[in-house]
Protein backbone atom coordinates (compact mmCIF):
# COMPACT_ATOMS: atom_id res chain seq x y z
CA UNK A 1 0.00 0.00 0.00
CA UNK A 2 2.80 2.43 0.89
CA UNK A 3 4.46 1.64 -2.44
CA UNK A 4 1.31 2.63 -4.37
CA UNK A 5 0.96 5.80 -2.32
CA UNK A 6 4.59 6.78 -2.93
CA UNK A 7 4.23 6.06 -6.66
CA UNK A 8 1.08 8.17 -6.81
CA UNK A 9 2.81 11.10 -5.08
CA UNK A 10 5.77 10.90 -7.48
CA UNK A 11 3.43 10.79 -10.47
CA UNK A 12 1.53 13.84 -9.21
CA UNK A 13 4.85 15.66 -8.67
CA UNK A 14 5.98 14.92 -12.22
CA UNK A 15 2.63 16.00 -13.66
CA UNK A 16 2.72 19.27 -11.72
CA UNK A 17 6.29 19.90 -12.83
CA UNK A 18 5.37 19.15 -16.44
CA UNK A 19 2.41 21.52 -16.30
CA UNK A 20 4.27 24.43 -14.74
CA UNK A 21 4.98 27.47 -16.90
CA UNK A 22 8.55 27.85 -15.65
CA UNK A 23 10.13 25.69 -18.39
CA UNK A 24 12.10 22.61 -17.42
CA UNK A 25 12.07 22.08 -13.66
CA UNK A 26 15.71 21.74 -12.65
CA UNK A 27 14.93 20.91 -9.01
CA UNK A 28 14.94 17.18 -9.84
CA UNK A 29 18.37 17.30 -11.45
CA UNK A 30 21.75 17.63 -9.72
CA UNK A 31 24.23 20.16 -10.98
CA UNK A 32 27.10 18.84 -13.05
CA UNK A 33 30.64 19.66 -11.92
CA UNK A 34 31.48 23.25 -12.90
CA UNK A 35 34.74 22.04 -14.44
CA UNK A 36 34.38 18.44 -15.59
CA UNK A 37 37.51 16.30 -15.32
CA UNK A 38 38.78 16.00 -18.90
CA UNK A 39 41.19 13.17 -18.12
CA UNK A 40 38.42 11.14 -16.49
CA UNK A 41 36.04 11.82 -19.40
CA UNK A 42 38.57 10.80 -22.05
CA UNK A 43 39.48 7.67 -20.08
CA UNK A 44 35.81 6.68 -19.68
CA UNK A 45 35.05 7.24 -23.37
CA UNK A 46 38.17 5.40 -24.49
CA UNK A 47 37.54 2.42 -22.21
CA UNK A 48 34.10 2.17 -23.81
CA UNK A 49 35.40 2.57 -27.38
CA UNK A 50 38.28 0.14 -26.95
CA UNK A 51 36.14 -2.85 -26.01
CA UNK A 52 33.45 -2.55 -28.70
CA UNK A 53 29.79 -2.16 -27.85
CA UNK A 54 26.22 -2.75 -28.89
CA UNK A 55 24.17 0.42 -29.16
CA UNK A 56 20.49 -0.27 -29.53
CA UNK A 57 20.44 -3.01 -32.16
CA UNK A 58 23.77 -2.10 -33.77
CA UNK A 59 27.10 -3.71 -32.90
CA UNK A 60 30.29 -1.72 -33.04
CA UNK A 61 33.80 -3.12 -33.10
CA UNK A 62 36.50 -1.65 -30.91
CA UNK A 63 37.77 1.62 -32.34
CA UNK A 64 40.58 4.11 -31.88
CA UNK A 65 40.78 6.29 -28.79
CA UNK A 66 39.75 9.94 -28.73
CA UNK A 67 41.72 12.90 -27.44
CA UNK A 68 40.56 16.04 -25.65
CA UNK A 69 40.16 19.26 -27.63
CA UNK A 70 39.91 22.53 -25.71
CA UNK A 71 38.13 24.33 -28.57
CA UNK A 72 35.39 21.68 -28.64
CA UNK A 73 35.17 21.91 -24.83
CA UNK A 74 34.62 25.67 -25.09
CA UNK A 75 31.89 25.14 -27.71
CA UNK A 76 30.29 22.56 -25.40
CA UNK A 77 30.51 24.76 -22.30
CA UNK A 78 28.95 27.73 -24.07
CA UNK A 79 26.05 25.60 -25.28
CA UNK A 80 25.52 24.21 -21.76
CA UNK A 81 25.52 27.78 -20.43
CA UNK A 82 22.91 28.72 -23.03
CA UNK A 83 20.70 25.75 -22.12
CA UNK A 84 21.09 26.55 -18.42
CA UNK A 85 20.23 30.24 -18.94
CA UNK A 86 17.10 29.23 -20.86
CA UNK A 87 16.30 26.18 -18.72
CA UNK A 88 15.88 24.06 -21.84
CA UNK A 89 17.62 20.92 -23.11
CA UNK A 90 17.90 21.44 -26.86
CA UNK A 91 20.39 20.92 -29.69
CA UNK A 92 19.31 24.28 -31.09
CA UNK A 93 20.81 27.29 -29.33
CA UNK A 94 18.67 30.20 -28.19
CA UNK A 95 20.12 32.13 -31.17
CA UNK A 96 18.95 29.43 -33.60
CA UNK A 97 22.42 27.93 -33.99
CA UNK A 98 23.10 24.24 -34.47
CA UNK A 99 26.21 22.39 -33.35
CA UNK A 100 27.87 22.76 -36.76
CA UNK A 101 27.33 26.55 -36.60
CA UNK A 102 28.87 26.69 -33.13
CA UNK A 103 31.85 24.55 -34.14
CA UNK A 104 32.49 26.64 -37.26
CA UNK A 105 32.23 29.90 -35.29
CA UNK A 106 34.94 28.59 -32.95
CA UNK A 107 37.39 28.26 -35.84
CA UNK A 108 37.52 24.46 -35.66
CA UNK A 109 37.48 23.01 -39.19
CA UNK A 110 35.63 19.71 -39.02
CA UNK A 111 35.13 16.82 -41.40
CA UNK A 112 32.61 15.14 -39.07
CA UNK A 113 30.81 16.09 -35.86
CA UNK A 114 28.18 14.94 -33.38
CA UNK A 115 26.71 16.29 -30.16
CA UNK A 116 25.51 14.54 -27.01
CA UNK A 117 23.36 16.41 -24.48
CA UNK A 118 22.25 15.49 -21.00
CA UNK A 119 20.32 17.11 -18.19
CA UNK A 120 21.29 15.61 -14.85
CA UNK A 121 24.26 13.55 -13.82
CA UNK A 122 26.36 14.78 -10.93
CA UNK A 123 29.56 13.05 -12.03
CA UNK A 124 31.50 12.25 -15.18
CA UNK A 125 30.70 8.57 -14.66
CA UNK A 126 26.95 9.26 -14.49
CA UNK A 127 27.03 11.38 -17.65
CA UNK A 128 28.99 8.84 -19.68
CA UNK A 129 26.80 5.99 -18.41
CA UNK A 130 23.64 7.87 -19.44
CA UNK A 131 25.05 8.42 -22.94
CA UNK A 132 26.15 4.79 -23.17
CA UNK A 133 22.62 3.63 -22.33
CA UNK A 134 21.00 5.77 -25.05
CA UNK A 135 21.26 4.16 -28.50
CA UNK A 136 21.84 7.40 -30.45
CA UNK A 137 24.33 8.83 -27.93
CA UNK A 138 26.10 5.47 -27.71
CA UNK A 139 26.45 5.42 -31.50
CA UNK A 140 28.07 8.87 -31.34
CA UNK A 141 30.52 7.61 -28.70
CA UNK A 142 31.42 4.62 -30.90
CA UNK A 143 31.57 6.40 -34.25
CA UNK A 144 34.87 5.57 -35.99
CA UNK A 145 34.90 9.00 -37.66
CA UNK A 146 35.30 10.71 -34.26
CA UNK A 147 38.79 11.33 -32.85
CA UNK A 148 38.35 14.36 -30.56
CA UNK A 149 35.90 15.35 -27.85
CA UNK A 150 35.20 18.31 -25.62
CA UNK A 151 32.72 18.47 -22.76
CA UNK A 152 31.25 21.50 -21.04
CA UNK A 153 28.70 21.90 -18.27
CA UNK A 154 26.49 24.52 -16.64
CA UNK A 155 23.97 23.84 -13.90
CA UNK A 156 22.50 20.39 -14.58
CA UNK A 157 23.36 20.52 -18.31
CA UNK A 158 26.11 18.55 -20.06
CA UNK A 159 27.20 18.97 -23.67
CA UNK A 160 29.72 16.73 -25.40
CA UNK A 161 30.93 17.79 -28.83
CA UNK A 162 32.55 14.96 -30.78
CA UNK A 163 34.42 15.77 -33.99
CA UNK A 164 37.34 15.20 -36.31
CA UNK A 165 39.29 17.51 -38.63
Amino acid sequence: MANKFTSALLLIGFILAACSDKGDDTSFFPDAPATPDKVKLVNLVNAFRLKGETCGGSSFSATVPVTWNDTLATVARKHSEDMNANNKLNHTGSDGSFVDDRITASGYVYSFYAENLLKGGATEEEAIKAWQESAAHCENLMDTKINEIGVGTAGPYWTMVLASH
